[in-house]
């Protein structure tokens, strides 16, 4: 799943049963503490890791049908990663006791959208530049043609003064 930084990330986790969830677990491997940590029927924030602390939730408070999916809000760079949910149920079946699933989240940027605001602010400060640079030339030939001429006419004084 991709993401951009700010949005939120709803991570899937669905059981295939319908019976009670008693345990829910979120994690990530190189964390010491859950990402969520729901059991006797109620999110558990001891076992919460502080960064994921007031950021994640369940995207059904109910979890019907199995749905322990979980809502990570306003994510970052550092959230990318692998989550692991892990799901113990009230089941008497024991292939449907215990799930377990991986979900694998990317948070980047993305690619540069054509015409955003950064593209106008170049193209604005590359016409300044270049008309500044014009500007600049046009100035200076002036001046030196001026140069030249009153160089020219003092020539002819001196000239006329001195034949």
């Amino acid at each position: 799943m991709k993401v951009k930084p700010g949005q939120n990330a709803t991570l899937q986790c669905n059981t295939s049963t319908d019976a009670a969830i008693r345990l829910l677990e979120w994690n990530r491997t190189e964390l010491e503490r859950y990402v969520f940590f729901f059991r006797d029927n109620k999110p558990m924030e001891s076992y919460q890791n502080l960064r994921y602390r007031d950021r994640v939730e369940l995207k059904d408070p109910e979890m019907k049908n199995g749905d322990a999916s979980v809502v990570l809000k306003n994510v970052t760079v550092n959230d990318t990663g692998t989550y692991h949910c892990r799901v113990i149920t009230n089941s008497n079946d024991p292939n449907l006791g215990e799930f377990v699933r991986s979900v694998n989240l990317s948070v980047s940027e993305g690619p540069k959208q054509p015409g955003g605001p950064g593209e106008y602010v170049g193209w604005v400060v590359g016409f300044v530049g270049v008309g500044l640079v014009v500007f600049v030339l046009v100035v200076t030939s002036k001046r030196a043609k001026e140069k030249r001429s009153l160089e020219s006419s003092d020539e002819e004084e001196v000239f006329k003064l001195n034949p």
